[in-house]
């Protein structure tokens, strides 16, 4: 995940809200969320799950030509297991990601692939996530292999 310095839209806006603009190009979709910016729509969706309402109508916005070469699984983990809040300030794991992130890829990278591979908006991905990769499943894990 990169830190925005500028808020840079491309011409094809998909979104464009004060906290979340998307775009899209060819088969790339470009996020800025908050502070953060990522083309990784697994890694976004993680992010959005911590800031953005339910109920709200960017969850029904529909997946076309995905690049998978974007898709980089470390990246939805470390934000589903916590984010910055627990793996920069926290204090529930013992180490920090860079160390232990292999681990997490391993046992659920390819779940993270299924998940968007298999959906068609972006509320396919946000109920795949809360399904087979929820906090108290990864911090499980993360349990069992003494990593928190």
């Amino acid at each position: 995940m990169k830190r925005k310095k500028v808020t840079v839209m491309r011409p094809n806006n998909v979104w464009d809200s004060e906290l979340i603009k998307i775009s899209k190009d060819y088969n790339n979709y470009h996020f800025e969320i908050g502070n953060e910016m990522t083309s990784d729509i697994g890694e976004a969706i993680s992010i959005m799950l911590k800031t953005k309402n339910w109920n709200d109508p960017i969850w029904d916005l529909k997946i076309e030509d995905i690049n998978y070469y974007d898709i980089d699984p470390s990246k939805s983990l470390y934000w589903l297991s916590g984010g910055d809040k627990e793996w920069r300030f926290g204090e529930e794991y013992k180490c920090n990601w860079g160390d232990c992130y292999l681990k997490f890829q391993e046992e659920f990278g390819i779940i993270v692939f299924s998940i968007i591979k298999k959906s068609k908006t972006f509320k396919d991905i946000r109920e795949g996530f809360m399904k087979y990769l929820n906090l108290p499943t990864l911090y499980n894990f993360a349990l069992e292999k003494e990593i928190a």
